[in-house]
């Protein structure tokens, strides 16, 4: 279970309290899993629909209902051509048994079928390893535009002694994994989930909150407050596009929670 910390965000207007409401459904993730400290990263939902979590600690898993099947545990999850530097932080799903998965410093694929890892996109261009790193990066956030063929993520910069030193949000190419754009945000964000919605908007989670980026600003736009619905702290996102319904996973509950997104402020 992960703990919430409590974040202010200064977007020049606020979102009245809304009365709480009941979800579409929602999800326990503690008797699926079959354990008492769960650590849900990220939320994938593959094209034909088919439902995934990834645990911090045990690896991808496919939710069937009120039952969970082990996919790639984490004792597996080891790439051939480059060091996997835990933790694993998000995930989204690329096409049938294919996803792509962050972890520090780097982006990877991972093949379900071939049970493959294989390094993919960096935040870190040009470090081969030959000397002592000085600064590190780590994204929680990770979306893909399939219609666009791009992957997004939120990468922060950490120095040498893990003090903050920069916010961005990063695009890259699908196919090739290079990188295509930066962009520099305020340092208080740090988005825990990210989903592009059909109509090719990236938004951010962060908190109970989700949040519009705007490439042109550095101060993604407050969209809504999840909170009247139970979710303390949004770790995943998806989009369901064959029901409609947007997915959001919470490190904090430990659930997996299924919205309308038509009573969403999107």
């Amino acid at each position: 279970m992960r703990i919430a910390l409590a974040l202010v965000l200064a977007t020049g207007c606020s979102i009245d309290a809304r009365a709480p409401e009941e979800p579409l459904a929602r999800t326990n993730l503690l008797p699926l899993l079959g354990d008492p400290d769960v650590v849900p990263v990220g939320v994938a939902i593959a094209p034909d629909g088919k439902r995934f979590v990834l645990d911090e600690q045990r690896g991808l898993y496919r939710l069937d209902g009120d039952h969970a099947t082990s996919i790639v545990s984490m004792s597996s999850m080891y790439p051939s051509d480059v060091p996997l530097e835990l933790p694993v932080t998000d995930i989204v799903a690329l096409g049938p048994d294919l996803f792509a998965v962050t972890a520090l410093n780097d982006g990877f694929l991972l093949d379900t079928q071939a049970q493959t890892l294989t390094q993919h996109f960096c935040y870190l261009p040009g470090d081969d390893g030959s000397t002592p790193r000085v600064i590190s990066q780590r994204t929680d956030a990770l979306a893909y535009d399939a219609a666009a063929g791009r992957l997004w993520a939120q990468p922060r910069t950490f120095d040498a002694v893990g003090e903050l030193q920069l916010s961005q949000v990063a695009q890259y190419d699908r196919t090739t994994g290079q990188d295509l754009q930066w962009y520099v945000m305020a340092r208080d964000i740090h988005a825990t989930a990210a989903v592009v919605m059909p109509d090719g908007v990236l938004v951010l989670g962060q908190g109970p909150h989700l949040l519009a980026f705007d490439p042109a600003t550095d101060r993604p736009a407050r969209l809504d407050d999840l909170s009247r619905y139970g979710v303390r702290s949004i770790d995943g996102l998806a989009f369901d596009a064959l029901s409609g319904v947007l997915v959001v996973a919470d490190g904090t509950t430990d659930e997996v929670v299924d919205l309308d997104v038509s009573r969403l402020s999107l």
